[in-house]
């Protein structure tokens, strides 16, 4: 199997069309999630935020020059959610409204996102690992694993010294596992605004 991994950058000359990429493994990977929910052209504006923002890491798995897995995080999240507000504020709110049409309900979590340096602020570290995503026709191969040891490293590489993510905490056994074989460390559950129960995990880089 010729994996092969590579980081995305601002600069990168292809740099829409990647996020095109990494907008399609996203939705096939998570089909009933919210982030999903909202559309395509939100998930672009999130992931490119993340390619050209300071502090944003993307790195991506190729396969048959496919991207087929990616995982996505940043250094300071505080930092993060504060710029993409300031910058991307009323892009994302445009992107969103056809969601919110379609179910209005969705509205009090939108607002609600306008809280996330505060949010975050609470949570076990500021580098925060965000999404990692395995297209669903080539799951099993370990590329998961193999994502995640290599945002590990590259955190190492500049100096952070932790990194904390969440997932649901019911019904996901198999999820929880695979944080916790890696060296995650439940820190805290909670339950969400909506009702959803969560577990953080936290883990210490060498």
């Amino acid at each position: 199997m010729d994996i092969k991994l590579g980081r995305i950058a601002k600069s990168d000359a292809d740099l829409n069309n990647v996020i095109c990429e990494l907008v399609d493994v996203h939705i096939k990977s998570f089909q009933n999630f919210f982030l999903s929910f909202l559309g395509r052209r939100f998930l672009a504006l999130f992931y490119k935020s993340l390619a050209r923002e300071e502090g944003g890491i993307i790195i991506i798995a190729k396969l048959s020059d496919r991207i087929v897995s990616f995982v996505a995080g940043v250094e300071d999240q505080i930092a993060f959610y504060k710029v993409i507000l300031k910058k991307y504020k009323w892009n994302f709110a445009i992107y969103s409204l056809p969601a919110l049409l379609k179910k209005p309900s969705i509205l009090p979590r939108l607002l609600r996102a306008l809280k996330r340096p505060k949010e975050a602020s609470i949570m076990s570290s500021r580098c925060c690992l965000m999404s990692i995503c395995v297209h669903p026709d080539y799951q099993g191969l370990g590329l998961g694993k193999i994502l995640i040891q290599e945002f590990c490293q590259e955190l190492v590489k500049r100096g952070i010294i932790s990194v904390c993510l969440t997932t649901d905490r019911d019904n996901n056994d198999n999820v929880n596992k695979f944080y916790q074989k890696l060296g995650f460390k439940l820190v805290r559950s909670f339950i969400t605004n909506e009702g959803r129960p969560m577990n953080e995990y936290l883990k210490l880089l060498d």
